[in-house]
């Protein structure tokens, strides 16, 4: 088959039964923390870490207590020679393998302590005192813009800036006959992957090894080397089945899997750490709060003219990956829509909180919250029903992207649009709800459109990744996959493997895909960004091609695959300017309300949402992905406060305090995906992972904004906030 009949080919979508699935409903296959001592190296400790009681400060005094033989402490000064204190992550390495010399925010890892009894190891932990000398605490933004106690990072406090421009903007402001600015908020947001973290490290005889559960096997993989000075060559990471993640396995198994292994090289045992719910958490990376303000200037007619966009987001106390949240974050900002002139100015700010990381969307979500409720601020100035207003500003195929590249591909917004028409009655109710006066529950309705550049930014792919695959055949014709890429959850065990089936005509069942293990397989880049499918099983197709046409029965029989960036694709990474992603996924929510005007609880009635995502590998999984990715933004928008106290503290660290949607909140998600495939995907498949969470959350607050009749430009809108929209409204 050539690449045009594989891109015409919709038959692989149709679902099969996942491999895993019957063993994960069984309770037959086993996570990090089930696996038994024939499963584990002898002689097994347990590991805790000693983290910061201080927010803020130069450490005066850092007092160890004495040992009990077989049980360790190791600190910052046990790093071996050649090793760096500091952990290497895709942007920054400004966070300390352990606290040394001052700490930045409560919970910082100071020190491992390991032994063979964990009540033992727990008092030890309670022997350690850490004593500072404090500085005030910056908990938020203004805080920290306002300097409070001096900046925590060099003179600005401003980690890492992202700047956009297109036209004359100040021009158009100057001619402007009106001017409307809105500022929308939104706050922190846990993963709460059912799974928690948990890793084991050990030492054979000159190497490293690590297993657990993480997203990223080669990122852990170079933190190690990093630190403990090592060859990639020495160190071996093992990937076990992955109980969700959601971008919280990124970058944390980096940060917490280079102390344990410090402390198994230091010890020369093996360390087992299996965080609990509550120390989860109340450490771990959250999605960075964010605020976005839009100024848009008009003409006399009421025509955009320019807008000239601020986003924010709080990074934490350390950058680690803020400056690739905010580039994605800055270029989501303008949405789907064609604007003539903009200016964008994104700033990474540094406070004293738990350093903000990685979270499904990756900044997409908060800057695509900002433009959709600020769209629907300017089609209520207008007097404009807001699809209406928002219509003739889609962005269409040939147009100009916010970094000065080309949208290439078809861009099918109009169909999404009229199969969530279809689905949900979204304009019939809209009018209607807006014509009626309710007695009970106010109701609303609001629909949100969501663009979602696949892959890593730019030339990452190709530059900073250089993803690689191979497919293995034995003598019998057996054929195993070997790549990167985890299964969190998502279905790559699945999809990947129907695949080279498809392609090699055999039955996905009995092609090998094992979860990663560096020692053997090549590094295919890390399961983040919605690249796993579009990428990598890009190049397990191509991989499979290459093994048809080379086949031999009888032979064992080895093909790899290496990144290529799709032809015609340019990118500056000095200027940000170019082809910023290699294709997008389109989509619109929709969302309806019912709001009790005493108690101003919200119930949501109903949930629609239509994607464009290329071609689905696998119908029922991408409709898994489209609902929990839904459910996860109404609870994002709706129900998941997680506030900070004056230490810089999460108030919620437990799963009564930290509320998530269950079954009883939400109604089941009407779902579909129109086609419209991509010439480099697998089957014409494209990223989707992230972009069913990009934007439900506005869907909802439109919604909650039209059942009010008052904006709502702050989530999660629970009660008490809503209460404060109708108060200062009064």
């Amino acid at each position: 088959m050539s690449q045009n009949d594989y891109y015409n080919d919709a038959s692989i979508s149709k679902a099969i039964a996942k491999p895993d699935g019957m063993a994960k409903a069984t309770g037959e296959i086993l996570y990090v923390a089930d696996l038994k001592p024939e499963d584990l190296p002898p002689d097994m400790l347990t590991g805790r870490f000693y983290r910061s009681p201080h927010p803020r400060g130069k450490i005066t005094r850092f007092s160890l207590p004495e040992t009990p033989e077989g049980y360790f402490i190791v600190t910052a000064a046990d790093i071996p020679e050649g090793g760096k204190n500091e952990i290497p992550m895709a942007a920054a390495r400004d966070l300390p393998c352990f606290a040394e010399g001052e700490v930045r925010y409560i919970g910082q890892i100071a020190a491992v302590v390991a032994g063979p009894d964990p009540a033992v190891v727990e008092k030890l932990l309670g022997g350690i005192e850490m004593e500072v000398d404090p500085l005030p605490v910056c908990v938020n933004m203004d805080d920290s813009l306002a300097f409070k106690g001096g900046a925590i990072h060099m003179e600005d406090n401003v980690f890492c800036r992202v700047d956009l421009d297109r036209g004359d903007v100040d021009t158009a402001f100057s001619s402007a006959a009106s001017v409307i600015k809105g500022t929308y908020e939104t706050g922190f947001q846990e993963q709460f992957y059912m799974e928690g973290q948990g890793l084991i490290t050990w030492r054979d005889e000159d190497r490293i090894c690590i297993r657990g559960s993480m997203q990223c096997p080669y990122y852990v993989s170079h933190s190690l080397t990093h630190v403990l000075g090592l060859s990639h060559e020495d160190v071996r990471v093992i990937v076990d089945t992955v109980g969700g993640a959601f971008g919280g396995k990124e970058d944390y198994p980096e940060i917490i899997g280079a102390p344990l292994a410090v402390a198994s090289w230091v010890s020369g045992r093996p360390i087992r750490m299996i965080m609990d719910r509550v120390e989860d958490l109340a450490f771990t990376s959250k999605r960075h709060p964010s605020r976005c303000t839009y100024k848009t200037a008009l003409d006399s007619r009421g025509r955009i003219l320019a807008l000239d966009v601020t986003v924010d987001i709080d990074g934490g106390a350390y950058e680690t990956y803020t400056k690739i949240v905010l580039m994605r974050a800055v270029f989501h900002s303008l949405g789907v829509y064609n604007f003539p002139a903009f200016r964008v100015r994104g700033r990474g700010i540094a406070t004293n909180t738990v350093p903000s990381g990685a979270f499904r969307g990756f900044g997409a979500p908060q800057s695509l919250f900002g433009i959709e409720m600020h769209m629907e601020e300017l089609a209520r100035r207008a007097g404009v029903e807001v699809l209406e207003y928002k219509k003739p500003l889609l962005l269409k195929k040939g147009d100009s992207t916010v970094t000065g590249g080309t949208f290439r591909e078809d861009i099918i917004l109009d169909k999404l649009v009229a199969e969530a028409e279809k689905m949900s009655g979204y304009s019939e109710k809209r009018a209607r709800f807006a014509s009626t006066s309710f007695n009970g529950p106010k109701k609303g309705i609001g629909m949100s459109f969501i663009l979602h550049g696949a892959g890593f930014t730019g030339d990452g792919e190709q530059k900073i990744i250089k993803g690689e695959v191979a497919l293995e055949k034995d003598a019998r014709g057996r054929v195993e996959i070997l790549c990167a890429a985890v299964d969190l959850g998502q279905g790559s065990l699945t999809t990947l493997r129907k695949v080279v089936a498809k392609v090699l005509d055999l039955n996905p069942y009995d092609i090998v895909f094992n979860n990663p293990d560096t020692d053997r397989v090549p590094d295919s880049g890390p399961t983040v960004a919605s690249r796993t499918m579009m990428v990598v099983g890009y190049l397990v197709q191509k991989a499979a091609e290459d093994l048809k046409a080379l086949w031999k029965d009888g032979e064992a029989q080895r093909v790899e695959r290496k990144y290529e960036m799709p032809p015609g694709m340019s990118w500056d990474q000095e200027t940000l300017t170019g082809d910023s992603y290699s294709t997008y996924g389109w989509g619109v929510n929709v969302c309806e309300v019912e709001v009790d005007p005493v108690t101003w609880e919200t119930k949501v009635s109903g949930a629609w949402a239509v994607f464009d995502v290329g071609r689905a590998i696998d119908e029922k999984i991408v409709a898994g992905q489209i609902e929990g990715g839904m459910n996860q933004a109404l609870g994002y928008g709706f129900m998941e406060k997680l506030e900070v106290d004056e230490r810089g503290r999460f108030r919620q660290i437990t799963m009564s305090d930290y509320m998530v949607p269950t079954s009883l909140d939400l109604p089941r998600t009407g779902s579909a995906t129109v086609d419209n495939p991509y010439l480099y995907g697998p089957f014409g498949a494209k990223g989707m992972g992230e972009m069913v969470h990009d934007a439900g959350h506005a869907a909802y607050a439109a919604a909650v904004e039209q059942a009010i009749g008052r904006p709502c430009p702050v989530i999660p809108l629970v009660p008490e906030i809503l209460m404060d929209i109708m108060e200062e409204a009064r």
